[in-house]
């Protein structure tokens, strides 16, 4: 679930059959006066050469397409439609890793996932930000701590996923020395360092920070900026081969996603409308929320169904669940209620948790909104916590919703949910500082 640290594919697949007509696209982007005849002039730099190696990377883009329709198991067009949509959207998320955020010489902080692009199992609470780092460097990471309700700064090691490995160190917001203002500096370093230290090994390659927010309308987003600590180094020239290695980079980490997510799917997709954790079904540490297990799930809820959600959250320092759609990110949650968390959530009189995804809006304040389709993926996060309660899941006709709720089962009107909604609203504009 929140798997947020890409490793890069640099191995070359052969290039399939050409899908555009050799000049017509190269043309038309080349400055006054550069023609094909002057590339060809520099060996293995022709419009031919070029072409054919783009048709590479729009065959990766091609197989990834291929590999979704194949093993998923959304056929509504819709849903099928969304899956292309998810591709492209990802591009930018692989270019970023490939190209414009991944030179720990010269590091600048990057946002991973938002409204714009989205993946495996992202959390509608999240803000996910990067930073390339190289263990022989000693790095420094400034600013204003922000109000967020969870914070993590974590290492992640390379790894033969096409997100890396798994975490290597970490360090939380409970353990953060801050200044009586909020400002803060932690050093990124393979040496000790006193006060705010993460340590970097030569395993590892990126910095992750989460932060998660609760009150999304008044929990302020981190304020930082990152340098590295040493004599100045140029960026490396966006030379021809650095830019077409970088896009067939780009390519495979697509495609790579693509098969990695499928997989994963692929093991929750036998128990249905159940949460499951993710290390007992997997045996792996690359998804783990730090300081908290995740656990997941595959909902399918056909047309007139609903499925209630009931648990008692556990105290701790953060909790969510999150609604994903079949190609397991969130739903759009600028306009749709995708998930609920320790903040938004209305519990019942006697704490319990009562969440029902459903088609149409049952007049419940925890709904999650299917978004017209009719599965996903779903996930919860208790974090920082002592216990793990179990969620029960019970798949029912809308119609017959309230036979299967308590008779006081709180309730939401239509005005109330439009302000629910245009609540959430204006806490993304918070977040993501768009005002």
């Amino acid at each position: 679930m929140d798997i947020l640290e890409a490793g890069m594919m640099l191995s070359r697949r052969q290039a399939l059959g050409s899908s555009l007509a050799a000049g017509g696209v190269l043309s038309g982007l080349l400055p006054v006066g550069l023609t094909g005849s002057a590339l060809a002039s520099e060996p293995g730099y022709s419009d031919a050469d070029f072409l054919k190696r783009f048709d590479g990377v729009l065959g990766s883009i091609r197989r990834a397409a291929e590999t979704a329709f194949s093993r998923s198991t959304a056929h509504q067009p819709a849903a099928r439609a969304m899956g292309l949509l998810h591709i492209m959207n990802n591009i930018a998320l692989g270019l970023a890793f490939n190209v414009h955020d991944d030179d720990p010489m010269n590091p600048e902080l990057f946002r991973y996932m938002g409204y714009d692009r989205k993946q495996g199992g992202d959390n509608q609470d999240a803000l996910y930000l990067g930073v390339p780092v190289d263990a022989s460097q000693t790095y420094r990471l400034y600013g204003n701590r922000g109000t967020a309700k969870y914070i993590s700064l974590t290492t992640v090691e390379r790894g033969s996923s096409p997100w890396g490995g798994g975490m290597g160190a970490g360090l939380f917001a409970q353990d953060l020395e801050v200044g009586p203002d909020g400002d803060f500096e932690v050093i990124f370093s393979a040496t000790p360092h006193p006060e705010n230290w993460l340590k970097l090994t030569p395993a590892d390659f990126r910095v992750t920070i989460r932060q998660f927010f609760a009150d999304w309308e008044n929990e302020r987003p981190m304020r930082a900026r990152i340098e590295r600590i040493g004599p100045p180094a140029s960026p490396p020239l966006m030379t021809a081969e650095r830019i077409m290695e970088s896009l067939e980079a780009t390519g495979q980490w697509i495609e790579n996603t693509i098969t990695f997510w499928q997989d994963t799917m692929d093991l929750f997709r036998r128990t249905p409308n159940q949460f499951v954790s993710w290390r007992s079904l997997t045996g792996d540490k690359l998804n783990a929320t730090p300081g908290g297990e995740p656990s997941c799930g595959v909902w399918q809820v056909p047309e007139g169904m609903a499925l209630v959600l009931r648990t008692r959250p556990p105290e701790c320092q953060f909790w969510n669940i999150e609604f994903n759609n079949p190609w397991w990110e969130t739903n759009d949650y600028r306009y749709r209620l995708t998930g609920t968390n320790m903040h938004h959530a209305a519990l019942e009189d006697d704490g319990e948790l009562i969440v029902v995804i459903a088609h149409e809006d049952p007049g419940i304040p925890n709904w999650l909104d299917t978004a017209g389709f009719t599965e996903g993926m779903m996930g919860r996060r208790w974090i920082f916590s002592d216990t793990s309660p179990e969620i029960e899941c019970n798949l029912v006709r809308q119609d017959a919703l309230f036979d299967h709720l308590p008779k006081n089962v709180k309730r939401m009107d239509a005005q109330q949910r439009a302000e629910q909604v245009a609540a959430r609203r204006r806490g993304i504009y918070n977040r993501f500082n768009w005002m």
